[in-house]
């Protein structure tokens, strides 16, 4: 252990064991459930998207999460993905072009002068989110677009300093695409990457427009458990129905 210079432990750089479970489940299915809750305690968030930028310039949706609203989060997700808002979007132009190993940190006062009114009534208003921090970071497989915020109070509040704000960038940024990188079917599979892998198996069936008969003999179990199954994904995602998880995934 690292010493101050009066001699007594440096005790500040201690990772709390929240951060240590996140970092445990790297890869795994865990990891997500993780990382959402302790964007949550630790920085206040109340809403986090998380979107990839493909080589062909295409957006996806990986995650989304409020959590307060969660109806609110997938209405978002799929308003800015299947009408095409991110074209829209103020930060649209830096995503296409991060080049690899580039971290771009964003506030909503970088963006104000740049929204569009309609914009900011469906993303911001609407919701009626104050604040908001975006980590963009560029990567080989494509680009990884983190976005944060807050209906109350703001992020400088628990980032006073710029270098705090820089170290929790890199480290959300840098699980994140390691994450997807130990799994990177998750890129594929967007946002059914969080749920369980029956959910996963029953929801990509229903994709497929399979009847849930065939979807129960496939896999195996009864008839029941898939519906169990695809009710679970549904409270999951936010969703209630079969157009609403195509709209979601497309």
């Amino acid at each position: 252990m690292s010493a101050s210079p009066t001699g007594q432990p440096a005790s500040g750089w201690l990772p709390s064991p929240a951060l240590l479970e996140l970092v445990d489940s790297l890869g795994e299915e865990p990891f997500l459930d993780r990382f959402l809750a302790w964007v949550h305690a630790a920085l206040g968030a109340e809403q986090c998207m998380l979107f990839f930028c493909a080589e062909d310039k295409r957006v996806t949706t990986l995650l989304y999460k409020d959590f307060a609203q969660d109806e609110s989060a997938r209405a978002l997700a799929e308003s800015y993905i299947s009408e095409r808002r991110y074209m829209q979007d103020p930060n649209f132009a830096l995503l296409k072009t991060c080049a690899p190993g580039q971290l771009h940190v964003l506030h909503l006062d970088h963006l104000s002068p740049e929204m569009r009114p309609a914009y900011r009534r469906r993303f911001f208003d609407e919701p009626g989110f104050k604040d908001k921090l975006s980590i963009i970071r560029g990567h080989e497989s494509g680009n990884y677009y983190l976005n944060l915020y807050r209906r109350s109070g703001h992020f400088a509040e628990v980032l006073r300093q710029a270098e705090d704000e820089a170290g929790v960038a890199r480290l959300l940024s840098s699980l994140l695409v390691k994450h997807y990188l130990l799994n990177r079917k998750m890129l594929a599979q967007g946002p059914l990457a969080f749920l369980s892998q029956r959910e996963q198996q029953v929801c990509q069936a229903v994709l497929q427009g399979k009847k849930n008969e065939l979807i129960a003999d496939e896999l195996g179990v009864a008839l029941n458990s898939v519906v169990t199954y695809r009710k679970r994904a549904y409270e999951k995602l936010g969703i209630s129905s079969r157009a609403q998880l195509f709209a979601l995934c497309q």
